[in-house]
């Protein structure tokens, strides 16, 4: 018999407008390598641990730069800036993680996509260990008023 351990994961989109509409989209989104592989150093290591976000977690959802070593959700807008989203562990369970990130606009913002990791750098501009990308199928323009919800949802399956 021959087990694998499959991390996959998905990406639901939850848009209210300022007007109180509401659009919801769910994606499949892709699973980084260096997660990965932090999995599997994990699995061979006595006391490291591996976590699809670590603590101190982004708690701005006003569309500021990413702070510098915390973990969470950042969405990147199309002219490349990054902001990060008030991020919360929402569930968790045995295989399953659930990961919600809050944006609140006050402007008008173009979102290209969203990306879920850990201890976020200003220096290199990224996470030290990138769970999760998803670049969003259609941009998401967002007015003054409008609260955009990314929820992560993380899978560890077995075979």
């Amino acid at each position: 018999m021959k087990d694998t351990v499959i991390p996959s994961g998905k990406v639901h989109i939850e848009i209210i407008r300022a007007n109180g509409s509401i659009e919801n989209m769910e994606e499949p989104n892709a699973i980084n390598q260096a997660i990965r592989n932090k999995l599997a150093a994990t699995l061979a290591a006595a006391t490291t641990g591996v976590s699809c976000i670590a603590n101190p977690i982004f708690d701005n959802n006003n569309f500021t730069t990413p702070t510098n070593g915390q973990s969470g959700i950042y969405v990147v807008a199309t002219n490349g800036t990054k902001y990060e989203m008030a991020s919360t562990r929402t569930s968790s369970g045995a295989k399953t993680f659930t990961i919600t990130g809050v944006l609140r606009s006050e402007a008008s913002y173009t979102i290209a996509s969203a990306v879920l990791g850990n201890v976020y750098s200003t220096s290199s501009g990224a996470f030290t260990t990138i769970t999760s990308t998803k670049s969003f199928s259609g941009n998401i323009s967002l007015v003054d008023g409008d609260q955009l919800t990314v929820t992560w949802v993380i899978t560890i399956a077995d075979s």
